[in-house]
Order: structure tokens, then C-alpha cells, then sequence
């Protein structure tokens, strides 16, 4: 094959999934650091079973590796999906440059039948039936037109052969690549469940466990303060970003003005899941250390891989991971308000993305609390925690 088409061609195979490639390549990196760190651990607990901060730290890493393989198994799907689509395309096209192939072969081959039977025959009456020079350079040069269509017919069978080729050289590759790709999500999805069985076993031992449950506390109060100093550089941006810009803007007509404002849907706002709330707003008492906390959102339980919703119209403010957490996606609204959503599974938006009321954000992860998946669900006003059930419809 000529170096030039195949440099094209490698070009073409690659340029339409090089952003997919590329996070494939990311997700791969993470799941073998947070899959390091669980051999690590898993060493440490063989050593010592009393190891109760390790045996947290442990659960937490299995946590990241649970939300990091879902993900990963989404984006395999996805790739699959879309090599099976080039898979048809360029059978179709192997399709159309066949039939184009057999029809510029029976063209010659009509040709060099009808030479073969009549060529010489028309060429000696030719001759005989010339009655001045003139007439016969008209006929050599009728004959020299047909002998370069005939040599255009020619080398255009011959790149289309090439192309063909080609195509079914770019064919078995994405087969191949597709066959790579549902082996691979096959070996995800059998460590995906070996996991969750792990983290389900040692949940057994260690949900009673005061000093589990204290420790657990401790990362969520962490997490709470990561989730306050997130809220108050989002305000402080925004307030900058206010500060610039022009309190009128003459362009702007009543139709392009939303039609509500998020304040006035008090009472009214949509639920972020389906589900029954746990653990409510504000100071809370844990049964089992009979210690006080202070809960800045509400838990609600869910099923594992329900939907999570964005409760109005927003832009994806922030997209982190923490302990104790996990997953969280924190929507920015109209005049400062804020809300957060945590504990999730898989994350169906990106960052600096517009969002619509209703539209899925994400997934409910596997893992919220020790006793279970939860949303945990909270609404801001500037720097200020509200309670969401007043919210709620």
C-alpha cells in the first residue's frame, strides 16, 4: 500500500475516538494507583486484623475503586458501541467499492472481448475504407481516445482494489479492537463484583465497630468542611465575576430572562431522587456513640444506579472525589444559590456544563453510608447551609 494512504488512512482510524482514548488511558492510570493502594492495605490488615484505621482507609480505597470501575465500565461500553458502528459503516462502504469494482471488470472485460473478436477486422476495413490521410488520422486518433479510456478504466480498478483493501485492513482492526474491548469490560466487571463482595464482608465485621464509626464521622466532618471552603470560593467568584459585569443588559429580552428564580421554588423543588429520607437537616444524634452531629444536607436512601436529577436549570460548578463522600457534583443557580449532591456512582455531566431542571447529573453510588447507599443532598444560599427538606415538593 502506498506510504502516503496508509499514514492517511492510520490517521482517520484514530482521530474519531482520540477524546475517548484519552480518558480511557486516565481512568486506566487511576484504577492501578487506587488497585496499588488496595494491595497495600490488604497486606497491612493480613499482618494485623486490629488495625481499625487501616481496616477505614481500606474500605474507602475499595469505595474509589467500586466508583472508578463503574465509570470505567460505562466508558468500555461506550467504545464498544462505537466500534460497532464503524464496524458497519466500513462494511457498508466495503459493500459499495465491491460492486464498483465489479462493474469497472466486467467494463474491461467487455472491452478486451470485443478487440479479441473484432479489432483486427475493423482496423483492416478501416484502412481499405480511408480515401484520404485526414480521415485516417481521425480514425488513429479515435482509436489512441479509446486505448487511455481503456488504461483510465484500468488503474482507477486498480485503486479501487487498493481501497479496498484498505477498508478491510481498517475492518479487522476495529474488529479486533472491539473483540480487546468486551474482554476487557468482561475482566472490569468480574473485579467490579469481587470488590463489592470484599467491602460487603468487612462491612459485616466493622459496622458495630465504635472505633469504625468514629473515625467515619471524622472523614464526613472533613468532608463537609471541603464541601463549605468549595461553596465559599464558588461565591467569591461569583461576586467578582457580578462586580464586572453591567447591571443592565440592553440586549437581553424578556423572553431570554428565565422564567423563575430558584428562591421561589420553596416548597416546590423537584426531588434529586427517588427515595425516602434517612437522616435529616441539622444536629443529628448517631445511635450508636450517642455524639452529637451537625448534618449540613439531608440522606436520602435510593437504589444503587438510580438516577440523581438536577433540581433546577444550573452550571456544574465543581466535579471532585473526597473520603467519606465520594463522587460529588455541586450545581451553581441564579443569585447564589447552590446545590451539592454526594455519594454518587457514576457522573453524567462535566464541568462548566449547562444543566436543565430534571436532567440526570449522575448515578446513586453502591457505597453512602456503612449501613448503605444514600444521596446525600444539600441546598446553599451565598455561604449559608438551608434545610432541603423546606424545599422539597
Amino acid at each position: 500500500m502506498n506510504t502516503k494512504i496508509y499514514i492517511l488512512f492510520a490517521l482517520f482510524l484514530y482521530a474519531g475516538l482520540s477524546p475517548a482514548a484519552d480518558d480511557s488511558i486516565s481512568n486506566k492510570r487511576e484504577l492501578a494507583a487506587i488497585r496499588q493502594e488496595i494491595v497495600k492495605y490488604e497486606k497491612e490488615l493480613a499482618q494485623n486484623q486490629a488495625l481499625e484505621n487501616k481496616t477505614l482507609d481500606f474500605l474507602e480505597a475499595l469505595r474509589r475503586e467500586i466508583d472508578l470501575t463503574t465509570g470505567y465500565i460505562r466508558t468500555l461500553s461506550k467504545e464498544i458501541l462505537e466500534r460497532e458502528k464503524q464496524i458497519a459503516r466500513h462494511d457498508q462502504e466495503i459493500g459499495r467499492l465491491n460492486k464498483e469494482l465489479e462493474r469497472l471488470k466486467e467494463l474491461l472485460k467487455k472491452r478486451i472481448v470485443s478487440i479479441y473478436k473484432h479489432g483486427r477486422s475493423i482496423r483492416a476495413n478501416a484502412l481499405l475504407a480511408t480515401h484520404s490521410w485526414t480521415q485516417l488520422q481521425v480514425w488513429l486518433r479515435y482509436q489512441k481516445m479509446v486505448v487511455e479510456n481503456d488504461q483510465r478504466n484500468y488503474h482507477a480498478l486498480i485503486e479501487k482494489k487498493q481501497q479496498l483493501e484498505m477498508h478491510r485492513d481498517h475492518l479487522r482492526m476495529q474488529i479486533a479492537e472491539r473483540e480487546r474491548k468486551i474482554r476487557e469490560k468482561s475482566q472490569q466487571e468480574s473485579r467490579l463484583k469481587a470488590s463489592r463482595q470484599k467491602r460487603k464482608n468487612i462491612l459485616v465485621d466493622v459496622k458495630d465497630n465504635k472505633e469504625i464509626l468514629t473515625q467515619r464521622l471524622d472523614q464526613i466532618s472533613k468532608a463537609e468542611k471541603e464541601i463549605s471552603s468549595l461553596i465559599i470560593k464558588a461565591e467569591e467568584n461569583r461576586l467578582t465575576e457580578y462586580a464586572r459585569k453591567p447591571k443592565v443588559q440592553p440586549n437581553e429580552t424578556r423572553q431570554q430572562r428565565r422564567s423563575h428564580a430558584f428562591s421561589s421554588l420553596k416548597g416546590k423543588l423537584i426531588w434529586p431522587t427517588k427515595g425516602k429520607i434517612v437522616s435529616q437537616f441539622g444536629r443529628q444524634k448517631h445511635p450508636n456513640l450517642n455524639t452529637v452531629t451537625e448534618n449540613l444536607g439531608i440522606e436520602i436512601q435510593a437504589s444503587p444506579g438510580s438516577n440523581v436529577f438536577a433540581v433546577d436549570d444550573g452550571l456544574v460548578q465543581t466535579i471532585t472525589w473526597q473520603r467519606g463522600r465520594g463522587n460529588i457534583v455541586i450545581v451553581s443557580h441564579d443569585n447564589g444559590f447552590y446545590t451539592v449532591y454526594t455519594n454518587l456512582g457514576q457522573i453524567l455531566v462535566e464541568s462548566q456544563q449547562s444543566v436543565k431542571q430534571g436532567q440526570p447529573i449522575g448515578t446513586v453510588g453502591e457505597v453512602g453510608t456503612l449501613n448503605g447507599p444514600v444521596l446525600h443532598f444539600q441546598i446553599w444560599k451565598n455561604t449559608q447551609n438551608l434545610n432541603p427538606e423546606e424545599w422539597l415538593s
